[in-house]
């Protein structure tokens, strides 16, 4: 470490200058935000800026606000709020590896991956993940679209698309837009339709999962559905 008050010090007291001197991990969350932002607006810095973020909002919340969420925060343009927002979406991608067509997805947790960007969604959605004989996903599509707190959807809504598909079996999912992923009475009271309805129509239901930022809820793994 550079002796307290030379050239040097200073330097590595920017984020720039300690990234490349130290790497990434070696920085606050202030210092990486202020570097993706580059230089603040209305008079402040980028570090002052960030840190005027992070106040309003934790980190894993700022992760997936939007843009225009992000610049109503002083000193954050739209266009550095864009950045911004683009980074989090990269560093999503390289961690995130969702099961991909041909794969198994029975694992709930697999699921809750495929779906991780419905987890975070600010309305209730409906969807189906369609699979072979064997569990391997085929495609994922969504059935419905609701509000903060409910999305109808019917058996027949819920099962079109592995009737169109010619899909074995299917993993119903729907995200809570609270976090929170425990079960309603209406989801239990759903589930059981969809599962029956599933019956009659010979398509292999094989679990309910609700997802959201909170993590998951697998009817599966709670012992409340026979696969």
């Amino acid at each position: 470490m550079a002796p307290a008050g030379t050239a040097e010090a200073v330097l590595l007291d920017l984020p720039r200058e300690r990234l490349l001197a130290a790497g990434a991990r070696a920085l606050s969350d202030d210092e990486l935000v202020a570097l993706v932002l580059g230089t603040g607006r209305a008079g402040l810095s980028a570090r002052a800026a960030a840190l005027g973020l992070l106040e309003r909002q934790p980190l894993s919340a700022l992760a997936w606000a939007s843009p225009e969420e992000l610049s109503s925060a002083p000193g954050i343009g739209l266009a550095r709020a864009a950045a911004l927002a683009a980074a989090f979406e990269l560093g999503r991608r390289g961690a995130w590896s969702p099961p991909r067509r041909g794969e198994r997805c029975l694992d709930p947790s697999r699921v809750h991956e495929l779906l991780r960007h419905a987890a975070h969604a600010e309305r209730e959605g409906f969807h189906v993940v369609l699979l072979d004989v064997r569990g391997r996903l085929l495609k994922v599509a969504q059935v419905a679209e609701g509000s903060l707190s409910q999305c109808p959807v019917s058996p027949r809504d819920a099962l079109r698309p592995a009737v169109r598909e010619g899909a074995h079996g299917v993993v119903f999912a729907h995200n809570h837009p609270s976090g929170d992923p425990s079960p309603s009475a209406e989801d239990v009271e759903l589930t059981e339709r969809l599962r029956a309805a599933a019956e009659l129509v010979g398509v292999l239901a094989r679990d309910h999962v609700i997802v959201a930022a909170g993590g998951y809820y697998s009817f599966v793994e709670a012992g409340r559905w026979r696969r």
